[in-house]
């Protein structure tokens, strides 16, 4: 998938990933782009539950998923892939055809800026993001810091 980009956290235990989506809550970064967390898992099992939400038969057995360990076997970026069950302390975003707002990049970057020495590191089209809406001072911080490469 174009422009996939994944932001992941050195600590990925809760109380560091609570304390970092309060950070970009304070940052005013959307509210659909937060690291992922054991909650988010057990959200989607209780929708599971309720039969909310879109868990195809075929992915999802329910004469085999009684419990939430049960859910997890199949609720796992190993059976789903990163982009549908992103690892935790991940934070997932599509930098490309204007499906994440610039608003929202540049938050991000600002995030990632800010608190650059919590983040472990980048992938994907991070340097996309950083292409359309960094300043030259965040780009000189990503680029000292290892974070990003220069284009050769």
């Amino acid at each position: 998938m174009g422009g996939f980009t994944t932001i992941t956290l050195k600590k990925k235990d809760a109380n560091s990933i609570d304390t970092n989506n309060v950070r970009l809550e304070l940052l005013k970064v959307p509210k659909k782009y937060r690291f992922y967390a054991e909650r988010d898992i057990i959200f989607e099992y209780e929708s599971f539950k309720l039969g909310l939400g879109y868990f195809p038969e075929n992915l999802f057995p329910k004469d085999k998923i009684h419990n939430l360990l049960q859910f997890k076997k199949y609720w796992s970026t190993e059976a789903l892939g990163e982009v549908f069950r992103p690892k935790k302390g991940t934070l997932t975003l599509d930098t490309y055809f204007g499906r994440t707002s610039n608003y929202a990049m540049e938050k991000i970057l600002k995030f990632v800026c800010t608190y650059i020495d919590e983040i472990d590191f980048v992938s994907g089209s991070f340097g996309t993001m950083v292409e359309k809406v960094a300043t030259k001072k965040q780009e000189k911080l990503l680029l000292d810091s290892g974070l990003i490469k220069l284009k050769e």
